[in-house]
């Protein structure tokens, strides 16, 4: 399989806050509560920032203070800037996987090894995560994570799956 990138996606500056240089974060996390432990970030050019100071507002964004960041006019230049977190700053749970490296593994039958497709997305809901499964024909079929269907994610090998009868016929 692909190598592992060392640098993943975490949010995105959308906009600045207050005259101290605090800037507004769209946190792409699984809970802004994830962003706000990181000791340090990284922008596009994985130019470093040190965290000094991270709190959520209106329960999805977070307002944070970064080195080097002092004024409303600094903190400007880095509106619309995606943010990266190097993968050992994150903590991921046990058995659990970053979408990241799912994406494109082979989705294949845990029972008779049948390729099913690729995985190409991950979409994201209140209640559970459905996966986006593309077939060689371009035809896209949706499986929802729960155990009963997804049987083990497998970063080298792929997704094996136990799919109901009519999800690939």
């Amino acid at each position: 399989m692909a190598e592992k990138k060392e640098f993943l996606e975490i949010g995105k500056i959308i906009n600045t806050h207050g005259v101290r240089g605090e800037v507004k974060i769209d946190p792409w996390c699984d809970s802004p509560e994830d962003f706000c432990e990181l000791s340090r970030i990284y922008l596009e050019n994985k130019t470093e920032f040190s965290v000094s100071h991270a709190r959520i507002i209106n329960g999805n964004f977070v307002l944070c203070s970064l080195s080097g960041i002092k004024t409303v006019e600094d903190a400007v230049k880095y509106k619309n800037k995606v943010i990266y977190a190097k993968r050992e700053d994150l903590n991921l749970p046990e058995g659990a996987n970053f979408i990241c490296d799912l994406l494109g593994l082979p989705v294949i039958d845990a029972e008779n090894g049948t390729v099913y497709g690729k995985l190409t997305d991950v979409l994201q809901y209140t209640c559970q995560e459905v996966y986006e499964i593309t077939r060689e024909s371009g035809e896209k079929v949706l499986i929802p994570n729960v155990p009963a269907f997804i049987k083990e994610c497998d970063t080298d090998k792929g997704i094996f799956i136990t799919p109901i009868d009519g999800f690939f016929e």
